[in-house]
């Protein structure tokens, strides 16, 4: 029925690290919703690295073209400025 799908520990490692920075996104949401509106926000291992109103020079920043790491990606949707 379904082909079989081979995940490495690295490829693991990866969304691991990855589902802790959007839990840490989450659970610091209102701090940092406090200091950038309306903007995109990069997270690499639980630390706020990066953000901006434009997605595409955000990924250009970061050069995720190429990256090989974890870095989550949200959007603060700020209730007023």
């Amino acid at each position: 029925m379904y082909s079989e799908i081979s995940t490495s520990d690295t490829d693991i490692a990866k969304f691991e690290k990855l589902k802790d920075n959007f839990n840490w996104f989450y659970s610091n949401y209102d701090r940092i919703e406090k200091d950038v509106h309306n903007q995109y926000i990069a997270v690499k291992d639980r630390k706020h690295i990066d953000n901006d109103v434009d997605l595409e020079s955000l990924i250009k920043r970061l050069d995720l073209k190429n990256y090989d790491d974890s870095i989550a990606i949200e959007f603060i949707n700020s209730k007023s400025q």
